[in-house]
């Protein structure tokens, strides 16, 4: 994975990769693979497609240093979500997210796990506003989310119960 990317990916990416893969959370946040093999003809979506859009976005939208961006992730209301790669080690690279809504960006003390699992618990404060009642965390990769379209199973839908 990381020879492909001279900066290399921190660790926990890496990991993350390695054991869950391209996907979203809750049918809002994606998390991006550095090469597309899901989706082979959507080069956008993958690490390079997506820092591309948050270098450029850094540019029109006043970020002090867009050549440092490094996306990871995504959401449904097309916010970015990068690293800050101001550190030789990747593993000290912090997240920053791009809130299209409101045309800003946010620093946080975190790398992308810390972040993933500040989401899955709903300890973002003032980032996003949930309207459903949290009733946990669903993860579901990009080839299990084909998968049960091609079956016409709606992959957010409600999970199955044991037995039925």
């Amino acid at each position: 994975m990381a020879t492909e990317y001279s900066h290399g990916f921190p660790d926990d990416y890496r990991e993350f990769m390695g054991i869950y893969g391209q996907g979203f959370f809750d049918d809002f946040l994606g998390v991006e693979p550095p090469t597309q093999d899901v989706y082979p003809l959507e080069v956008s979506a993958t690490v390079r497609g997506r820092t591309a859009d948050a270098r450029f976005t850094g540019e029109e939208c006043e970020y002090d240093r867009p050549d440092l961006l490094i996306a990871w992730g995504l959401t449904v209301d097309s916010d970015l979500l990068c690293w800050r790669a101001d550190s030789p080690d990747p593993n000290m690279w912090t997240t920053v997210l791009w809130r299209r809504q409101w045309l800003s960006w946010e620093q946080f003390d975190c790398g992308m796990t810390e972040f993933l699992c500040r989401y899955a618990t709903r300890d973002l404060p003032d980032v996003w506003t949930f309207d459903l009642p949290y009733d946990g965390c669903r993860f579901v990769h990009d080839r299990d989310y084909k998968r049960l379209r091609a079956l016409k199973i709606d992959p957010w839908g409600p999970e199955p119960v044991a037995g039925t």
